[in-house]
């Protein structure tokens, strides 16, 4: 393997949790992905609607759910961003957002204290 790809091999960090409810694995995000939430929600509070920064959210913990081995879950399995902020009350969205936030910062247990 040449030097280029061990340096560009991400090592996945997964451990199951409960995401809304559901005993659920997540992995860290990476930092492209972290900063595309950001980017989504500076677009987002332009728009002036709040639903596009839960959208964006949304879409933050989607990304995060994955299989045991860090692989991403197709789609099709899970629900949409739409979906999802339909079906969860603000203070619950913001409880996982934040959670996957500090798990992709950070570590489990500095999630697990707020």
């Amino acid at each position: 393997m040449s030097l280029k790809s061990l340096l560009l091999k991400s090592s996945a960090h997964v451990e199951k949790h409960q995401i809304f409810g559901a005993d659920t694995y997540i992995r860290r995000l990476t930092i492209a992905e972290l900063d595309e939430y950001e980017h989504d929600l500076q677009e987002a509070q332009k728009t002036g609607f709040s639903s596009d920064a839960s959208k964006a959210g949304a879409k933050l913990i989607l990304k995060s759910i994955c299989d045991e081995n860090g692989k991403s879950i197709p789609e099709k399995d899970l629900p949409s961003p739409d979906e999802l902020i339909k079906a969860h009350d603000t203070p619950t969205l913001l409880a996982a957002m934040s959670f996957v936030q500090k798990y992709s910062y950070g570590s489990v247990e500095e999630a697990q204290k707020n």
